[in-house]
């Protein structure tokens, strides 16, 4: 097992029981987030999942505006719009609604490496954060502060390796489900 891979593990397990010791229990979830380098082949493309709404399509702009411009403050580039992403981030988001879960492990298995191929995209590193909230007027800013102020999530925001990003938003009721993910090809 890599050093990285080692420090990743340690990080999750500390914030697990971080948050079972202190009973946590809010209405915002975050997961941190599972940075992975793989070179996978090629798959073919699946379907596109089209904006649920203007009002999703609003967030998930906001999103990528909000988070590019934390990264060109901290003398960063700003991370590339990709639509095949965004797509696979928006199916991702309709399932956890659908489904009625939120785990960076999908109901049917699927990590966020496999949901990438799955879409037919290469990278070299891929990075996912996620965002679940109910009864929110504001998710862009709630939700690009929330992994502002949690140190992995923002690591993925912070990475300069990261060149392209794709956000998905569903929502379901109330609640906002937000996949923001982050590659390098």
């Amino acid at each position: 097992m890599t050093t990285f891979r080692k420090y990743w593990i340690a990080k999750v397990a500390g914030i697990a029981i971080a948050l079972f010791i202190t009973g946590c229990e809010q209405a915002l979830e975050y997961l941190p987030p599972l940075p992975r380098v793989e070179i996978p082949t090629k798959q073919p493309s699946k379907p596109s999942i089209p904006v649920q709404t203007a009002k999703t399509a609003e967030i998930e702009a906001g999103v990528r505006q909000s988070i590019n411009q934390v990264r060109e403050q901290n003398g960063l580039k700003p991370l590339q719009n990709n639509e095949r992403l965004a797509d696979v981030a928006r199916n991702y988001s309709r399932q956890m609604a659908e489904k009625n879960f939120f785990s960076h492990t999908g109901a049917d298995g699927s990590t966020v490496e496999t949901r990438v191929r799955a879409g037919g995209i290469s990278y070299w590193v891929v990075g996912e954060n996620l965002f679940k909230g109910r009864n929110i007027s504001q998710p862009v800013e709630i939700s690009v502060d929330g992994w502002l102020k949690s140190p992995g999530h923002r690591a993925n925001i912070m990475r300069s390796y990261f060149t392209e990003t794709g956000v998905g938003v569903w929502r379901d009721g109330n609640t906002y489900y937000i996949t923001q993910l982050f590659l390098r090809r």
